[in-house]
C-alpha cells in the first residue's frame, strides 16, 4: 500500500512516448484548480488582508496612528504588523491605487506558490488542494511569502531570516536555529543586521513603535487568535525549543522541523498560518545545503545539488 502511494505521487505516467505528471499529483491538481477557481470567483473581486498592509502605509504617510486599540486582531483591514512594513509601503500609497496593489499582491502570491512548487504549474495547483493554501489565496495574507523566505534562509543565505523577521516576529527563531547549528557568525549577522534595521525604523517612526508595543503586542498575545486558542507565549516557547532542536539535527529533518517551528510560533493560528507548511515541499524535494565551515557567512548562491529522486519528484528551492 505504501509503495503504491509513493509511486502515485513520484512516478511519472508514461502514455506512449509522452511523459505526464504522477497520477496522484494530477488528481490533487484538479482539486486545487477547482478551489482556485472558486476562490477567484468568490473572493478576488474585492480586497482582503493585503489592504491592511496598504492601509497601514496610507495611515503612516498621512501621519495617522497605525494601531486602533478598539479593533480586534481579526477586524477587517486592521493593521497589527510591525511598523517597518507600513514604512516600506508608505511611499507608494500615493502612487498606486489600492485595487492595483491588490492585483499586484495577488499575482505575487501566485508567483510565490509557483516558486515553492519548483516552478511547476501542476505541482502548484496540487498544493492548493491543501486547504490552508486555498484559504491563504482567498484572504491574501503574507504566509506564502514567509514560506519562500524560510526556504531561501535555509538553503541560500541568513539574510532572508532578517527579511522574514521584519514582516513577522517569528522568523527571529532563525538565529536560534543557526546558533544550535553552530553557525555562530551567521547567527551574529542576523542579530546585528536585524538590530540595525530595527534601529533605523524606530528612529524614523518612534511613535509607531511605541504604539505597537502598547497596543498591538498586548492585544495579539492576549486574544489567542486562531482556530486553536493556544496562547502565543506558550506556542513561541515551544517553537523556540523546536528551532534549537532543528539546528542540532542534520539534513532535511532539521529543516522540516524548522518550518514546523515557524508555523507553531506564528503570532496567530488562523487556518492561513498553516499554509507555511508547504515550505516543506521544496525542502524535501531537494538536497539540503552543505555547510563546510560552521562559522562561514555564505551569500546568496546556487542551491545544493538535487537528491537522486525520481525525475518528476525533483524541484528547486
Amino acid at each position: 500500500m505504501s509503495d503504491w502511494l509513493s509511486d502515485a505521487f513520484s512516478r511519472p505516467m508514461q502514455i506512449g512516448r509522452r511523459t505526464f505528471p504522477p497520477v496522484g499529483v494530477v488528481l490533487l491538481a484538479v482539486v486545487g484548480l477547482t478551489l482556485l477557481l472558486v476562490v477567484a470567483q468568490t473572493s478576488w473581486q474585492v480586497g482582503s488582508d493585503e489592504l491592511s498592509y496598504w492601509g497601514g502605509g496610507q495611515r503612516l504617510a498621512a501621519g495617522q496612528p497605525l494601531y486602533n486599540p478598539l479593533q480586534a486582531p481579526n477586524t477587517p483591514y486592521a493593521y497589527w504588523y510591525t511598523p517597518d512594513v507600513a514604512q516600506l509601503l508608505a511611499p507608494f500609497t500615493g502612487l498606486i491605487a489600492p485595487n492595483v496593489f491588490t492585483v499586484i499582491w495577488t499575482v505575487f502570491l501566485l508567483g510565490c506558490l509557483w516558486w515553492l512548487a519548483g516552478r511547476d504549474v501542476v505541482v502548484a495547483l496540487a498544493l492548493i488542494a491543501f486547504l490552508p493554501v486555498a484559504v491563504e489565496l482567498r484572504t491574501r495574507n503574507v504566509h506564502l511569502v514567509l514560506a519562500v523566505l524560510a526556504v531561501l534562509a535555509l538553503r541560500r543565505s541568513w539574510v532572508f531570516w532578517v527579511i522574514g523577521a521584519a514582516i513577522k516576529i517569528t522568523p527571529v527563531l532563525g538565529a536560534v536555529y543557526l546558533v544550535a547549528a553552530r553557525r555562530y557568525r551567521e547567527a551574529l549577522a542576523v542579530v546585528v543586521v536585524g538590530a540595525l534595521i530595527l534601529g533605523v525604523s524606530v528612529v524614523l517612526a518612534p511613535g509607531a513603535w511605541h504604539d505597537w508595543l502598547a497596543v498591538a503586542v498586548p492585544r495579539i498575545t492576549a486574544e489567542n487568535g486562531g482556530v486553536v486558542p493556544v496562547p502565543f507565549g506558550l506556542r513561541f516557547a515551544v517553537a523556540f525549543v523546536m528551532a534549537a532542536v532543528a539546528g542540532r539535527m542534520s539534513g532535511r529533518r532539521g529543516e522540516v522541523l524548522m518550518i514546523v517551528a515557524l508555523t507553531v510560533g506564528n503570532p496567530t493560528w488562523w487556518v492561513t498560518a498553516f499554509s507555511l507548511l508547504i515550505a516543506i515541499v521544496p525542502i524535501w524535494r531537494t538536497a539540503p545545503r552543505v555547510v563546510r565551515h560552521a562559522t562561514a557567512i555564505p551569500g546568496p548562491g546556487p542551491v545544493a545539488s538535487e537528491a537522486p529522486t525520481a525525475a518528476y519528484a525533483r524541484g528547486q528551492p
